[in-house]
């Protein structure tokens, strides 16, 4: 049972790979970067745009999973380099898909988000790449007959994620370094936060389930306003940080949603503080 993992060097890759290792799963990884973190074995440095090397991996190795991680992360990164974007998240996802179709591979997972779910009231260049890829994935396993599931993640956070401009990642590396927060707009908005370790135990498992899913949502399905999320790190970094509010970039959203908030639960305090101190180390 072969699996594949593309972006390995990345936040969720990271920590995929050590949950792999854990399980002594047999698995290959891609990356067209070194892992920053730790050494990965059976690693291969390629930019799956080139779509000859990448298929030299399929060809040797008999590849029949893949979770596929890869992408150019972030709003501002894809609001920034568009063509990077384009690149990075389309044209990679088609030559994964392609080479898939041409060796059998017989399931993939895409890793998409849910925040691009509001995609048409709220456009951003990161959100229209990853629609552009659900619907290839959507596509490819209608037509061509393929297993493919679109795996819509909520905000993840947890260790491996020093490169992460994401709002925990973001507060916490500003605590650290004792600057003030940037709250975008009024703080009211509420996210939908979960763990990385159950994002990777969530793949993992939906990986080997025998199912006709074409999508699947990864997330708590309980909401955390970013003001609450702010008075979460000062309880775990005992201090009461100073932050200023800022204009909302642009294809962020702001929108406040109508589903209830939650009660602050010891798990995700606690998994917090796990993220928090791995940034401290």
């Amino acid at each position: 049972m072969t699996i594949l993992i593309t972006g390995s060097s990345g936040f969720i890759g990271s920590n995929l790979v050590k949950n792999l290792n854990k399980k002594k799963e047999l698995f290959y990884s891609i990356d067209k970067i070194d892992n920053p973190y730790f050494k990965v074995k059976n690693f291969f440095k390629i930019d799956l745009c080139n779509e000859k090397k990448l298929e030299k991996v399929f060809k040797k190795k008999n590849i029949k999973y893949i979770i596929h991680l890869a992408a150019l992360p972030g709003f501002v990164n894809c609001h920034n380099s568009p063509d990077i974007a384009f690149n990075n998240n389309v044209r990679a996802t088609v030559n994964i898909l392609n080479l898939s179709l041409k060796y059998n591979v017989e399931k993939i997972l895409i890793a998409s988000s849910m925040g691009v779910d509001n995609f048409k009231y709220n456009p951003s260049i990161y959100g229209l790449t990853k629609v552009i890829c659900e619907m290839y994935g959507y596509t490819y396993s209608k037509i061509k007959k393929m297993n493919i599931i679109n795996c819509k993640l909520s905000n993840v956070f947890g260790p491996y994620s020093a490169h992460k401009n994401s709002v925990v990642h973001s507060f916490i590396r500003r605590m650290i370094s004792k600057k003030s927060l940037e709250i975008h707009s009024n703080g009211l908005q509420k996210r939908d936060f979960i763990f990385v370790e159950d994002v990777c135990s969530a793949l993992i498992k939906e990986l080997f389930l025998k199912s006709k899913k074409t999508e699947v949502n990864i997330n708590t399905n309980q909401f955390l306003r970013i003001i609450d999320l702010k008075r979460c790190l000062d309880v775990i970094s005992k201090k009461n940080n100073k932050f200023r509010y800022i204009k909302t970039p642009e294809g962020y959203d702001d929108h406040i949603y109508k589903k209830p908030l939650i009660k602050i639960k010891k798990k995700l305090m606690k998994n917090l503080e796990l993220t928090y101190n791995w940034y401290k180390r």
